[in-house]
Formats: structure tokens, C-alpha cells, sequence
């Protein structure tokens, strides 16, 4: 049309070249997460707590796939545990046990972790990966177990007329797998006004000298705690 201006055919070209680069999703960067992780998690809880906190960053956010977070992978398949996403944009995860764990098998597992990108698109083409990051994680005791004695009952004969510093030991055993649940913290003798004592290792001593015509025998019901203060599924009997 006269009076109207037209572009030239090349700068049309290098119009549409630009709005072309313009238009091309790229992924330049690689993921980034930290070398190393420490995480505990207790027996009864599957959630795993670590240090420092999963996160994945990506210099080529905020772009859109590129710059997002899709996932996290563990590269040990043997291990119960298993690696989510909470936020893409953020690069937020988090793991967790897939079946329930038991100290008592295994106190600790080491695998490693590596994250992805989305990519150029929903296509997750030309996914990009970060390093790889190792894993540790350590299994916390639930005090489940009570103390068990070794024995059914004890007996034991001593003369009179004399204070002993040791009569008998008993011993008791814990089957948890700390040292918090699994030691033997204390004994008790739960029968009333006898002339015996226990201490902390299990050992009876009596407290004034025995007179056979006062008393020809004695029945003691002892117990057990550990330490976390669990006492003994079943008192025994010391004659």
C-alpha cells in the first residue's frame, strides 16, 4: 500500500531469530546439593531427620524445568529407604524409612543420593544431575524390651551368726540395642522388712547377722530395671 513502510526481509529474519532464542527452553546447570548428610530416625517413625536438611539448588532457576527440582535418587536398592520432592521450586526433599525399622537387626545404613532437574520441558528431556552425596543414617532405640533374668530362681545356704559382703549375685539381661535401654541400671528387692540388700550390680548382702531360730529361711522377690526404667517382665525368687 503506498505511504506504508515495509520492514526489509532481513530484519524480519533477525526478528524472528531472536524471538526464536527467546523461545528455547535451556538447562545449563547441573543440581547442586551438599557431599554429606547425617539422619536419624527412631524405630516406630518412618520419617528420617537430617543434617543438614535435603536441598537441591539450581543456578538456572527460576526457569521453568530447568530450573526446577523432579526428584532425588538413592543408589542402593537394598536400603529401606526412599527420597520425595516436597517443592520443586524450592528444591525442598526429604527421606524416609518404606518399612518399619529394627535397631535391633541393623543400628545404621549409608547409601548414596543424587538429584535431577526437569530438564528443558514436561517432557523431562536433557535431565541434568547433580554429584553424588553420601548418606548416613542412624536407627534409634525404642525401649521395647523389658530385662529378662538369666535365671529362674536362685537358692543359696549361708551360715549364721555372720554379716557377708556377698551372698549371691543375680543378673539380668536387656534385648534393645542401646546402651540407655540395654544396661541393667538397677535391682530391687521387693519383699518387705528383710534383713538383705541389692545393689546396682545384682550382688545381696544381708544387713545384721541371721539367727537360725529367729528364722530358719528367708524368700526375697527381686526385680530389675534398665535404664530407661523398664522393670523386669518377671521378678524372680531368691531362697
Amino acid at each position: 500500500m503506498a505511504g506504508m513502510w515495509h520492514p526489509p526481509a532481513c530484519l524480519l529474519l533477525l526478528v524472528g531469530f531472536v524471538h526464536g532464542i527467546w523461545g528455547v527452553q535451556v538447562n545449563k546447570h547441573k543440581p547442586w546439593i551438599e557431599t554429606a548428610y547425617h539422619g536419624i530416625v527412631t524405630e516406630n517413625d518412618n520419617a528420617v531427620l537430617l543434617d543438614p536438611p535435603l536441598i537441591a539448588l539450581d543456578k538456572d532457576s527460576p526457569l521453568q524445568y530447568a530450573g526446577e527440582i523432579c526428584g532425588f535418587k538413592i543408589h542402593d536398592q537394598d536400603v529401606p529407604f526412599e527420597a520425595l520432592v516436597v517443592d520443586r521450586s524450592t528444591g525442598e526433599g526429604l527421606i524416609r524409612s518404606t518399612k518399619q525399622l529394627d535397631c535391633e537387626i541393623q543400628k545404621d545404613y549409608t547409601f548414596s543420593i543424587q538429584a535431577y532437574d526437569c530438564g528443558k520441558g514436561p517432557d523431562s528431556s536433557s535431565v541434568k544431575k547433580s554429584h553424588k552425596a553420601s548418606v548416613h543414617i542412624q536407627v534409634n532405640d525404642v525401649n521395647e524390651y523389658a530385662p529378662v533374668f538369666k535365671e529362674k530362681s536362685y537358692k543359696v545356704t549361708v551360715r549364721e551368726g555372720k554379716k557377708y559382703d556377698n551372698i549371691l549375685r543375680v543378673e539380668a539381661v536387656d534385648a534393645d540395642c542401646s546402651p540407655q535401654f540395654s544396661q541393667i541400671c538397677s535391682y530391687e528387692i521387693v519383699t518387705p522388712d528383710v534383713p538383705f540388700t541389692i545393689d546396682k550390680d545384682g550382688f545381696i548382702k544381708n544387713t545384721e547377722k541371721l539367727i537360725y531360730e529367729k528364722e530358719h529361711q528367708y524368700k526375697l522377690t527381686v526385680t530389675a530395671y534398665d535404664c530407661g526404667k523398664k522393670r523386669a517382665a518377671e521378678d524372680i525368687l531368691v531362697k
